[in-house]
Formats: C-alpha cells, sequence, structure tokens
C-alpha cells in the first residue's frame, strides 16, 4: 500500500467526503489488489463503482450514499418527510441544490428547516466542485463516476447515449486480460473465427463494440461516452450484453468483418463491468494502472502503451 494517499483519497478528505475503506484501500494500491486476477487497485476500484452503476438510481433510497465514510442519511430521510408540512413537494433527497422549488425557498425562508435544508444543497453543490480540484485525468474519471452516483444526470442534459440495464450480470469475465483482443482489433487484427458486432446510435455513430469467438464471447467496450441509470461512464468502459440474435430485426451485416451493426436501441440492455486501460489516454494510461498496465506489458498484449480507443473507433466506422 502506498504511503501516498492517491489524489482521488486525499481530495474527498480535505473537501470533508472521506471515501469508504474498501475504496481507500484500493485507490492506495494496498498489495491484496495487485493480484493476477484483479489487477490494480484503481481497476478494483472501478469494479466496486460499477457494482453500484448497474443498480436503479432510486429517489428515496440511501444506499449510494455508503461509497462516503460517515454519511447520515437519517437528516436526508427527515428532510424529505417533513417538506410538505412547509409547503415543498419533494420526492428525492437528490439534486436538491439544483431544484428551483428548493432554491426558491431558502431565498424566502430562515427558519431551522431552511438551514437543515441549506446544509444539504450546500454539500451537494460542493460535490459538484471536486473534479475541478483533481489534477490527475483518472482521478477526474472516477470523481464524476462518484458524483453521478449521489446526483444522477439525464440523457437531456448530456447528451449522451442512456443505455438499457440488464439486471441480471451476463457470465463475461472482466480480468486483467480482458482488454486483449480489443487491443489486437484497434490494429486491424480480428481472429479468423472471430465476429464484431456494432451498436450504433440514431445516426449511425457507433457506441460499443462486442467482439465473439475472441476470449469472452459478450463483452463490448463503448466508442463514445453512455449514460447507465443516470451515470455518466467514458468511453473505453467495458460491458456485457446478452440478447437473442434471432430478434434483432435491424441489423445488417459488416462491411469487412463477420458481424453485424444493430441500432443499440434495439438491444434489452448492458452491464458495465469496469473501465479498461483504454479509457485513459496513453500518456497517463502506466500510472492510473500501475500493476494492472505491467501485466498487460509483460503478457505481450499488442501495443499497450500506445492503442489509442480512436483505433478501434475506425474500424467500428469501417463496417
Amino acid at each position: 500500500m502506498s504511503n501516498v494517499d492517491h489524489e482521488l483519497v486525499s481530495c474527498y478528505r480535505e473537501q470533508g467526503y472521506s471515501l469508504s475503506e474498501t475504496l481507500v484501500e484500493m485507490l492506495n494500491e494496498h498489495y491484496s489488489h495487485q493480484t493476477e486476477r484483479r489487477g490494480c487497485g484503481y481497476t478494483q476500484a472501478t469494479r466496486v463503482i460499477a457494482e453500484a452503476v448497474n443498480l436503479p438510481r432510486y429517489p428515496d433510497e440511501y444506499k449510494d450514499l455508503r461509497i462516503f465514510q460517515d454519511v447520515d442519511s437519517k437528516a436526508l430521510k427527515q428532510l424529505l418527510a417533513q417538506a410538505a408540512s412547509h409547503g415543498l413537494s419533494l420526492n428525492s433527497w437528490r439534486n436538491l441544490d439544483q431544484n428551483p422549488d428548493v432554491l426558491a425557498y431558502l431565498a424566502s425562508h430562515q427558519d431551522d428547516y431552511a438551514q437543515a435544508l441549506s446544509f444539504q444543497v450546500e454539500w451537494q453543490k460542493k460535490l459538484r466542485q471536486i473534479r475541478h480540484l483533481l489534477e490527475r485525468e483518472e482521478s477526474q474519471v472516477l470523481a464524476d463516476l462518484i458524483e453521478d452516483l449521489i446526483l444522477p444526470k439525464n440523457a437531456q442534459d448530456t447528451g449522451y447515449i442512456e443505455l438499457n440495464t440488464l439486471t441480471d450480470k451476463p457470465k463475461v469475465g472482466s480480468c486483467p486480460m480482458a482488454e486483449k483482443f480489443f487491443l489486437k482489433i484497434a490494429h486491424d487484427q480480428v481472429l479468423r473465427r472471430g465476429e464484431i458486432n456494432i451498436f450504433v446510435d440514431a445516426e449511425q455513430r457507433p457506441v460499443l463494440m462486442e467482439k465473439l469467438n475472441m476470449g469472452d464471447n459478450h463483452s463490448c467496450i463503448s466508442l463514445q461516452p453512455v449514460l447507465i441509470n443516470g451515470v455518466r461512464l467514458p468511453q473505453g468502459s467495458l460491458f456485457s450484453v446478452s440478447y437473442d440474435p434471432e430478434q434483432i430485426a435491424n441489423k445488417r451485416a459488416n462491411k469487412g468483418y463477420n458481424g453485424f451493426v444493430a441500432p443499440v436501441a434495439d438491444m434489452p440492455g448492458f452491464h458495465f463491468l469496469r473501465l479498461t486501460t483504454l479509457a485513459i489516454s496513453s500518456a497517463n494510461r502506466r500510472r492510473a494502472f500501475s500493476s494492472h498496465f505491467e501485466q498487460q506489458v509483460q503478457n505481450g498484449l499488442y501495443s499497450p502503451e500506445t492503442t489509442q480507443l480512436s483505433q478501434i473507433l475506425q474500424v467500428a466506422q469501417a463496417q
């Protein structure tokens, strides 16, 4: 375990939002996470966050707050319970800092209820600012995920495609070598038996690429940022997918490789597994993924240091 806290750990702590002990241990790269199966603590942290991302953001549930230590959900429950008696209609504790009714109430009241409400509004407002205090790319990427677990976004405001979510996790692995065939695909090296399927948006832009007969079947990599359950996920995220090919009516054959192109909207759902090393730019990849990245190099994966996600996107566009 590093003697120096990960930037994310120290920044959240300094701002009064200590991350859960589990995440702190992972981000500080405790040796128990630097294994052949886990890769590194940073990778493992993205797996743990993924478990929460795959669940819906319910307006009246407080489980997501467990990502922090010492956050008291009782005060939030009381706020919601007392809202109606103060003439406020609050159906959720989330995004209070952007709720026009809440802001109007605070502008015209100074009672105890307004004070309690103001505390939560400031807490949420400050949470949105943490990303801007971080210098490292890999820290900013995770800060977005953490923020959205608490303060979910929507497709309208972000312009991102919202993916349907699979409630049951398909049997697709997320081991540190999951990038192996995506790195090969980036260099136009698709196995003879291999297939790639491209899921596109309404403008025919690739959203995800799925691979078959190359390592684990039905693993996908995102080629543009997407939303799942209100959480923004960067391009280079690893997903699993499950569907019946017979029920995909609007598909057409690829131009170059075996496989098809189909609308992402026709897919029953995706399950977020973790971030791939390609989610972080090549300049910062080694630092972000430490032992996971070294493992890829030692195992002779195809150019993990220099491969860009844009190369996979080009292969997808060519289909």
